[in-house]
């Protein structure tokens, strides 16, 4: 038997999840020819709600979701991003009585999907991690009545909460780095650029950097990776093959950064010599030997912190809440892979 939820019942009946939750609580703003619309539409797929389905804002479980996403297969809880972000977390629920709920999904994932793993546990709020989604697609996620908010994802939704790193800054970081050793000849490898937020502005970061700097950005110089260590040996051998090849390389994440430094070592070219490297998130990786990665440090403990502690304001007085959106300035940690240009 297929358990509908209440994002089914708003799909088939045409309507918001927040008019079918107005619906489920018997709340008066809603037109009767609406309200008779969803009431049929929930008998036909025979749903029943759970108290989050029926729009439940009073503090009733004391437990906080923690909502992972990831666009590979393999879960990474041992990486500092993540470690880093459920530290801080359980710092602040512990300190106010709350307890802690992990969920994840990973891979190939559809909205639909994301909407009944995040609101299908009865929790008070849920903080985000990163999802890959677009932004209409997270809009979407939010009008749920159970309180969100929204960690590593910058939103232009004016009402929608999140704490994130300032990645456009921090990308403008390793470009001023890059030009400030001599470089020119700058590429990036990206995320995907779609569904992930990060991959995005630190992209634009790049490219707006650049601009300052008077210096070009070819089409071939930026290639789109996956986050991950094969999509960034493919990137980087890519960049090897080009009539003019670049003589810097930022990856947008250390993972990718370390698939281009093994891409290098085939291509017998030292980096830090042959090519400077540039990687972002300062995972255990990046500095262990030889592996010496220049790469942008984030402050995971304070952007932990701050959403947990806003999702908990927002838990407590929803009533009049007024978004709060918080980028966290980032550090650059200078190792062997830039070397100096001759």
């Amino acid at each position: 038997m297929v358990n509908n939820t209440i994002y089914d019942v708003a799909q088939k009946a045409g309507v918001s999840i927040s008019t079918v939750s107005r619906v489920l609580n018997n709340n008066p703003n809603v037109l009767e020819e609406t309200r008779q619309k969803v009431l049929k539409v929930i008998n036909e797929l025979q749903f029943k709600p759970n108290p989050i389905a029926r729009g439940l804002v009073i503090k009733q479980t004391n437990l906080i979701e923690v909502f992972f996403s990831w666009a590979g297969y393999e879960f990474g809880f041992n990486s500092p991003w993540y470690a880093g972000i459920l530290n801080g977390i359980n710092q602040v629920v512990q300190e106010n009585q709350y307890g802690l709920l992990i969920n994840t999904i990973a891979g190939v994932f559809d909205p639909q999907e994301v909407y009944r793993r995040v609101f299908h546990n009865a929790v008070d709020g849920v903080l985000m991690v990163s999802p890959y989604l677009e932004e209409s697609q997270v809009a979407q996620l939010m009008e749920n009545r159970v309180p969100v908010v929204l960690i590593g994802y910058r939103t232009l939704n004016p009402a929608l909460d999140f704490v994130d790193s300032d990645n456009i800054q921090a990308a403008g970081m390793v470009v001023d780095h890059l030009v400030k050793l001599g470089h020119k000849k700058i590429a990036i490898i990206t995320g995907q650029q779609k569904t992930s937020r990060n991959a995005a502005d630190r992209l634009t970061g790049f490219k707006s950097a650049m601009r300052r700097h008077g210096l070009n950005v070819p089409d071939a110089y930026v290639i789109e990776g996956d986050f991950l260590k094969d999509s960034g040996e493919v990137a980087m051998t890519r960049f090897l093959a080009l009539p003019e090849r670049p003589t810097a390389v930022f990856a947008s994440n250390d993972l990718m950064a370390l698939g281009a430094w093994k891409a290098l070592e085939k291509a017998q070219l030292k980096v830090g010599k042959d090519m400077a490297l540039v990687g972002f998130d300062d995972i255990t990786e990046a500095s262990v030997g030889p592996i010496s990665l220049t790469t942008v440090k984030q402050d995971y403990k304070t952007i932990s912190v701050e959403a947990a502690q806003i999702l908990l304001q927002k838990i407590q007085a929803p009533e009049h809440w007024r978004a709060k959106q918080i980028l966290v300035p980032t550090q650059l940690v200078v190792r062997a892979s830039c070397g100096s240009k001759k």
